[in-house]
């Protein structure tokens, strides 16, 4: 036997273990917000996907009617199975403008729930779809409540 014969080691050593981890962190810092950005936006679709509904609802109803319903419910648009992926992470609600109140348009809008994690989405909050008239308008607010709308919130 050869006393002086090299020993192969298996395995790894503390300092690549060490690095490895420490590559794994640094990924997953950079990860992390972006998936969480784009599950916010994904939410957020759905806010907007349920919102552009009852536009065309609206518009359905309206074309039968001298009024703009003024429920989701049965006896206004029927819409509460549509609006159910929405309402996990959003408040919809709706509002009259005119006399009488749902003459001439609406507005409505999607706030996030208060124990949602849509409450922290801290650029694009709350979601409005205004009809005035023959007129559509769409805005945002942001968590201040500053009109965010110049940031495309409306554009997935």
């Amino acid at each position: 036997m050869n006393p002086h014969a090299t020993r192969r080691s298996c395995g790894f050593t503390l300092v690549e273990l060490m690095v490895a981890v420490v590559v794994a962190g640094i990924l997953a810092a950079v990860a992390y917000p972006a998936f969480t950005s784009m599950v916010a936006r994904g939410r957020r679709a759905d806010a907007i996907a349920a919102l552009t509904s009852v536009m065309q609802a609206q518009e359905r109803y309206r074309s039968n009617r001298t009024l703009y319903a003024s429920s989701f419910g049965s006896e206004g648009l029927g819409m509460e199975a549509t609006l159910a992926a929405a309402h996990k992470y959003y408040e919809v609600t709706m509002e009259g403008l005119g006399e009488p109140a749902y003459s001439t348009g609406y507005v409505l809008t999607a706030t996030p729930r208060t124990n949602s994690p849509q409450a922290y989405d801290k650029d694009c909050q709350v979601l409005k779809l205004k009809l005035d008239g023959s007129v559509y308008s769409y805005a945002s607010e942001n968590l201040a409540g500053d009109d965010t709308t110049a940031q495309n919130c409306w554009r997935h």
